[in-house]
């Protein structure tokens, strides 16, 4: 039995015996803060959604109905207020969506809006204005394109061989790149996408049909259909990776960009990557800034630190099993229980074969 096969049936044994509706009940005074990055009608290419970043648009959907049954939704704006307690049959939660794709608009906000659901969708400015691919999008184009068995990388002055002959030893080698560039100053990164491109002979990618931006029209339009404008930045680099000037930099033109474009207060940040310290969050504060949205995967507290709130990712590989049990507050024990049975099973002595009598 394979590790994922273990979570799946533990996940629906957890959902059918009812135990995710106990936990979702004693955390009822927590309050859920999904994330989602985009949403997509189409078919996922394997490579460029390797990760599952872009969520289905009908399991988007089914998750919405959900959420909209299950919880009381509110604006984030609602969290900092003395009203936002849960009601006594239902816990809070808040919708939120990173980076700015333009298939947020496409397909998942008519959802959003039939649904009546309010989000906030956190938006890179760099990324809209620029209309290039995010990074890790144009790395994924790149090894895509390659048509050789293997990659001899120099990263950081470390080389390294990684087999890309099939899409599964593809997705291992985007996975460890992605982890290398993404520690690296945008520079320094631009100009190791440019390499891997020369080293693997195919064009230097733009962007594709993933990578497309939003149009400043099409985010006011949500802004004015009832969707909070919140900032990822300007260049959605890891605000760890700053100057202290360049940090503020990135926090003031953002927030000014958004307002410029909106017409409406940018209250709202989410940290790039997730990334963030005590001293970004007093930056963000001094930027004006209300509060800003972490990558922790947990449940909120009833007072959580408005600077520091956690949020639970949804990624496309997830059932709905998963979603339930994750959104419940169980997903962590779950985890730890099948973690520790997989090394149990590992362990465990094989069958020795019977002698025939």
């Amino acid at each position: 039995m394979t590790t994922h096969m273990g979570r799946q049936i533990v996940y629906w044994l957890l959902v059918l015996s009812g135990l995710a509706w106990l936990a979702a009940r004693l955390n009822r005074r927590k309050v859920l803060v999904l994330v989602y990055h985009g949403v997509h009608a189409g078919c996922a290419e394997p490579l460029l959604n390797f990760d599952g970043m872009h969520v289905r648009a009908r399991r988007f959907a089914r998750q919405m109905q959900y959420v909209s049954r299950r919880y009381r939704v509110v604006a984030l704006d609602r969290l900092l207020e003395p009203g936002h307690a849960p009601t006594p049959d239902r816990p809070c939660a808040v919708l939120t969506i990173d980076d700015g794709y333009r298939n947020i608009y496409r397909v998942a906000f008519p959802i959003l809006k039939r649904l009546r659901l309010p989000a906030t969708l956190f938006v890179p400015t760099g990324f809209i204005r620029g209309g290039r691919g995010f990074w890790w999008d144009r790395l994924r184009l790149i090894l895509g394109a390659a048509q050789r068995p293997t990659l001899r990388f120099r990263i950081e002055g470390t080389e390294r061989l990684f087999p890309i002959r099939t899409v599964e030893e593809q997705r291992v080698t985007l996975a460890a790149l992605s982890d290398e560039l993404r520690r690296l100053p945008r520079p320094r990164r631009e100009e190791a996408l440019w390499s891997l491109a020369t080293t693997l002979d195919v064009p230097p990618a733009e962007g594709g049909t993933f990578a497309e931006p939003l149009t400043p029209a099409e985010i006011r339009a949500m802004a004015e259909g009832g969707v909070t404008i919140g900032s990822h930045g300007v260049s959605h680099d890891s605000f760890l990776l700053l100057s202290r000037d360049a940090l503020a930099h990135e926090l003031t033109e953002s927030k000014r960009r958004l307002e410029q474009w909106t017409g409406t207060r940018v209250d709202w940040l989410a940290y790039p990557h997730g990334e963030f310290s005590a001293g970004v969050m007093k930056a963000a504060r001094r930027a004006g800034y209300r509060g800003a949205v972490t990558t922790i995967e947990a449940l909120n507290d009833e007072r959580p630190n408005p600077y520091a709130l956690r949020r639970i990712g949804v990624h496309d590989n997830m059932t709905l099993a998963h979603f339930i049990v994750a959104t419940s507050g169980l997903r962590d024990f779950v985890l730890g229980v099948v973690a520790a049975g997989t090394r149990l099973w590992s362990r465990a002595p094989a069958p020795q074969p019977r002698g025939v009598a």
